[in-house]
């Protein structure tokens, strides 16, 4: 399984239309990708205008398609009045989970 997650800070206040906006256009929008498994908005719990969009993959190949997309730097304007400064996208392996890793394609 492989991990995207987009790191961000939003300007004061803008959190709770930054969730609505979000249910609305990303969740949606990776309805329709191959091999999405999941799609989640994380809120930090200490800094009030800081959260992490994560989405997790079934395989590389599939995230490799997203990318190619468009779709990720299409969603990422629709936010950027929002911002602060840039969102920081970092990609990951999961390689050890309490979940049993089904399936592996390298």
């Amino acid at each position: 399984m492989y991990v995207r997650m987009t790191f961000f800070k939003l300007k004061e206040g803008k959190m709770q239309e930054l969730r609505e906006l979000y249910n609305k256009e990303v969740v949606s929008a990776h309805k329709g990708h191959k091999g999405i498994r999941f799609v989640h908005l994380l809120e930090s719990l200490d800094k009030k205008d800081e959260g992490i969009s994560i989405t997790a993959w079934d395989t590389k190949a599939d995230v490799e398609a997203y990318e190619k997309s468009g779709d990720y730097e299409k969603l990422v304007a629709k936010f950027k009045h929002m911002y602060t400064e840039e969102p920081l996208l970092k990609s990951y392996e999961v390689t050890a989970s309490s979940e049993p890793i089904l399936l592996r394609i390298f």
